[in-house]
């Protein structure tokens, strides 16, 4: 991802929580002249991790990270389709399973929620092997 798509999501970011003046503190921890800086394409400065947490959360909307986290790689593009497709479907049953036992006694504890959320992430790195086979033609 280069500068001036960071550039871009913060300024989708800070305009989506209302603005500068909506975004400076005590929302976040920095300034205007700070937020106006994460704004401006020659600034060199990308917004920070925390910074983009809390924006998101205030405008419930991760305009940013979701945009990271789906502009990932697949980790090998060229995997046959069809042997992802049964991994994908495979992983769902996988994925529906432990939702199912974690979910049996009402309450989700912080070890079964972090290893559904590592199943889910395998599933999804697969939907992007998917996507990337069927751009290569990678079929069969």
């Amino acid at each position: 991802m280069n500068a001036t798509q960071h550039t871009l999501l913060a300024r989708a970011l800070i305009d989506a929580c209302g603005g500068v003046d909506a975004c400076c503190k005590p929302v976040t921890r920095v300034e205007r002249s700070q937020l106006y800086a994460y704004r401006d394409f020659n600034s060199g400065v990308f917004m920070p991790a925390d910074i983009i947490e809390q924006l998101e959360s205030r405008c419930e909307n991760p305009v940013y990270s979701a945009f990271l986290f789906h502009s990932r790689p697949a980790k090998t593009p060229a995997a046959r389709l069809e042997a992802v497709g049964f991994l994908i479907g495979e992983g769902g049953v996988a994925i529906q399973r432990a939702i199912r036992l974690a979910a049996e006694d009402g309450e989700l504890s912080d070890n079964e929620k972090r290893g559904i959320e590592e199943m889910c992430l395998e599933h999804e790195d697969l939907l992007r092997q998917a996507r990337a086979s069927m751009e290569t033609g990678a079929a069969s």
